[in-house]
């Protein structure tokens, strides 16, 4: 059986709806689901638009854990009534096989959706690939109204592609949204941050913005780093020899690098060497990170609404 992408209506799973149980008496058909599967079907599963499925009880409950365990009905007798549709259900068990799973990309995006809330409903664990390509979940799901998917797509949307998320967020005025991803572009260069947001009208304003938090976040770890605590060496030093060639090693470094909490610690262990093993110089380095660590965490956490009324 095939799977047609645009023969099904959408329409709105929630987790509270049960399988039904239904006394009609039929043949079990054999199993679809599995490329060239030859186990016994035990049990049918029958889609909302009628169409009734073989499936195997013990793959139901190896592989999810919202379908029926397996003595729980007279499997000979009963059709499992499911409330999705034949292309969700044929789905659903083509992941309840071991077997290479069907590519997800290529579902239209409304049955990705349905697949989506079925997955969850049900459990089903292999399925994982739904949420591959969180970014068009979450503006499918956002447009219907989806808010559980949306907001499980979003996050992993945040993660996987930062920029474009963001400027996609801000382009609708969601400053919720635009907020959370613009922290996940902090160890973003600048070049990708601006191509994302220059594919929407009135983009400079926001990006004004954003560069202004990022050069903060710099100068902020160019005054730690000139103006640090000094700890005496010997003799009453303040610094030994070795300082001034790491010093100018980190700042020629972090003059082009990303202003970032991450890369700074990069670059520090990456100029390590050039203190020789001072252990008065590396209590200054120690110092130097804890104290920025603190003080960019406070910046990147600023809302970029106080960057844009100029408010720094």
């Amino acid at each position: 059986m095939s799977i047609d992408h645009e023969s099904t209506v959408l329409e709105r799973i929630t987790p509270d709806e049960k399988p039904l149980i239904s006394s009609k008496v039929n043949e079990i058909p054999p199993c679809e689901a599995g490329e060239s599967c030859n186990l016994p079907t035990d049990i049918v599963l029958r889609s909302s638009d009628g169409i009734r499925f073989g499936a195997h009880s013990k793959n139901l409950e190896i592989y999810s854990d919202g379908f029926p365990i397996a003595d729980s009905v007279a499997r000979s007798t009963e059709d499992i009534i499911l409330p999705e549709d034949s292309d969700v259900v044929l789905l659903l068990l083509r992941f309840m096989h071991h077997q290479p799973q069907p590519d997800l990309s290529l579902l239209a995006s409304r049955l990705l959706i349905k697949f989506a809330n079925a997955v969850e409903k049900y459990r089903v664990y292999s399925a994982t690939g739904v949420y591959d390509q969180p970014f068009e979940v979450f503006l499918y799901a956002q447009r219907h109204g989806y808010s559980s998917i949306m907001d499980k797509a979003g996050k992993l949307a945040i993660t996987q592609e930062p920029a474009n998320f963001f400027a996609y967020a801000h382009s609708i005025g969601d400053t919720t949204w635009r907020d959370l991803a613009e922290l996940e572009t902090h160890n973003l260069p600048t070049k990708e941050v601006w191509e994302a947001l220059r594919q929407y009208p009135d983009w400079p304003p926001i990006f004004g913005a954003w560069y202004l938090k990022r050069e903060q976040m710099r100068e902020a770890i160019f005054d730690a780093l000139k103006n640090p605590n000094p700890v005496l060496h010997k003799g009453g030093l303040m610094h030994c020899a070795d300082w001034y060639p790491f010093l100018a090693d980190v700042l020629g470094k972090m003059g082009t690098s990303i202003p970032s909490y991450k890369t700074f610690v990069q670059v520090i262990e990456s100029c390590l060497p050039r203190l020789n093993g001072c252990t008065h110089c590396n209590i200054v380095v120690n110092n130097v990170i804890k104290s920025r660590m603190y003080t960019l965490d406070v910046i990147a956490r600023k809302s970029l609404a106080s960057y844009l009324d100029g408010d720094r």
